[in-house]
C-alpha cells in the first residue's frame, strides 16, 4: 500500500474520531476501521474520483451528526422544562362569562417549592386590572384561603380552605371550600406541544355564579424571564 493512501486512512480515521460521544458510543471505533478498511479498497476501483465522495460523504455526516446532537439536547431541556411556567395570553377562542369578559387577559405561572404562584392580570372596561396573586399548591392538602402574607382575604368567608394537585403532568387543579361547599374551581390543563393552554373554571364571584372556558397561547418569548 503506498503511503499517500495510508495517510488518506489517517485523515479518515481522524475525521470519524470527530464525531460527537453519543455517535461514536453507537459505532465505537467501527468508522474508524472502516478509513483503514475502505480507503484502499475505494482507491483500487474508483481512484480518485471514489475518495473525493467517500470524504465529501464523510464532511457531510459530520455536521449533521452535530446538529442532531444539538437538536435532541434542546428537546430534552424542553421535555424537562415545567410546563406552565410562563406567561400566557387568551386567544379568540376564550369563552367568558358575560358578567366577567375581558378585552385582554393574561396568566403568569411561577414555579415555588410546593406548586405555583399564579398571577392573572388584563384589561377590562378599557382599564388595566390585575387579581390577587393565588399560590396553587399541588400536593392534594387542604390550606386555609388566605393572601401571600398569610392573612386574611377580604370577602372570601371565614374557614375557606384550598387543595391543589397535579393529577398529570399536563393538568394542574385548584379548589376553594368553605363548610363543605365549593366555592370555586379551575382545571389548566396544557397542550401537548406545550403551547396552548386551557383553562375551566366555575364559582361565586362578586358579580355572582360564573363559568369560564378560556384558552392561552404560551408568550415567547417570555417578557419577565431573566435575560
Amino acid at each position: 500500500m503506498s503511503p499517500w493512501i495510508q495517510r488518506a486512512g489517517a485523515v479518515y480515521a481522524r475525521l470519524a474520531r470527530a464525531f460527537p460521544g453519543d455517535f461514536r458510543a453507537v459505532c465505537g471505533d467501527g468508522l474508524e476501521q472502516l478509513g483503514e478498511d475502505v480507503v484502499p479498497l475505494v482507491w483500487r476501483e474508483d481512484g480518485t474520483v471514489g475518495l473525493v465522495r467517500l470524504f465529501a460523504d464523510l464532511a457531510c455526516r459530520l455536521p449533521t451528526e452535530y446538529i442532531s446532537t444539538w437538536l435532541h439536547v434542546i428537546e430534552e431541556a424542553a421535555m424537562n422544562a415545567d410546563l406552565f411556567e410562563g406567561t400566557w395570553k387568551s386567544n379568540q377562542q376564550a369563552q367568558w362569562d358575560p358578567k366577567y369578559t375581558p378585552e385582554q387577559a393574561c396568566l403568569r405561572f411561577e414555579v415555588t417549592d410546593d406548586g405555583y404562584l399564579l398571577v392573572a392580570y388584563g384589561i377590562k372596561d378599557g382599564q388595566a386590572v390585575a387579581e390577587r396573586p393565588t399560590k396553587i399548591a399541588a400536593d392534594g392538602r387542604r390550606r386555609p384561603l388566605v393572601d401571600l402574607n398569610g392573612r386574611p382575604i377580604p370577602g372570601v368567608p371565614p374557614g375557606a380552605m384550598a387543595t391543589g394537585s397535579r393529577p398529570d403532568r399536563w393538568t394542574l387543579e385548584g379548589r376553594v371550600e368553605v363548610d363543605g361547599k365549593t366555592l370555586g374551581a379551575g382545571t389548566y390543563r396544557v397542550s401537548e406541544d406545550g403551547k396552548t393552554l386551557t383553562v375551566t373554571s366555575e364559582g361565586v364571584g362578586q358579580k355572582g355564579p360564573f363559568k369560564v372556558v378560556a384558552t392561552f397561547d404560551r408568550v415567547v418569548p417570555d417578557p419577565y424571564a431573566a435575560r
